[in-house]
């Protein structure tokens, strides 16, 4: 059942209250301090996250996917532990993290866990210049095989670290409706592309962004 929703005065102010001033404010200076204004401002805020959502899950999805399995095609289903592949803090941390958290919650240190624990940060974070010699130089292009040529660690790191800075607002309800969110937009589909052309088309054809 839908309620009914009227901006009159007091369920202005009871709003107000719920989602507090200090968050409201970016909100009341693009409405020139008018509050009811301010309050449907961040209800399309709202809007435009959910709509990113999915396209944004779908590159993190896909990415951590083709990169373990790229990792695992060289040093070995349980590719975190290999000496070879050199992690260091944080995505050990966020390695550990992850294994600390399956323990606790009783399930099996399997690498498909694993994988699914580890955050967007991680996966991007591997992407940094310590990695570039002995991970990327000779496997960057088997993991993004329809980006453009040239193709350097550098450009996929920029692209997918926007993402992350973007993913990591919505997740924590901050305001997006300033970004250049066609841009991002594009952005997550080009970086899906890169990666498969057949899972850009179907997140593209399914994204409800406007």
């Amino acid at each position: 059942m839908q309620l009914q929703f009227t901006y009159d005065v007091h369920n202005i102010a009871a709003v107000q209250k719920s989602v507090s001033p200090a968050r409201l404010q970016r909100y009341q200076l693009l409405a020139a301090g008018d509050i009811a204004r301010a309050l449907r401002l961040y209800m399309w805020n709202t809007a435009l996250s959910e709509s990113l959502y999915g396209p944004i899950q779908g590159l993190e999805i896909t990415l951590r996917n083709k990169m373990s399995d790229g990792f695992a095609a060289k040093f070995g289903p349980q590719w975190y532990d290999a000496q070879g592949m050199g992690l260091v803090n944080p995505q050990q941390d966020h390695l550990t993290r992850a294994k600390q958290w399956l323990l606790q919650m009783g399930k099996p240190l399997d690498p498909p866990r694993i994988v699914a624990e580890l955050h967007f940060g991680f996966w991007v974070g591997l992407f940094g210049r310590r990695y570039e010699n002995h991970l990327w130089r000779p496997h960057l292009r088997y993991l993004f095989v329809n980006a453009p040529r040239p193709f350097l660690r550098r450009d996929a790191h920029r692209v997918l670290d926007e993402v992350r800075l973007l993913r990591n607002r919505i997740a924590h309800h901050e305001a997006i409706l300033h970004r250049p969110l066609l841009r991002e937009h594009g952005a997550v589909l080009t970086a899906i592309n890169w990666l498969c052309s057949a899972t850009a088309a179907w997140v593209s054809h399914h994204s409800r962004f406007v």
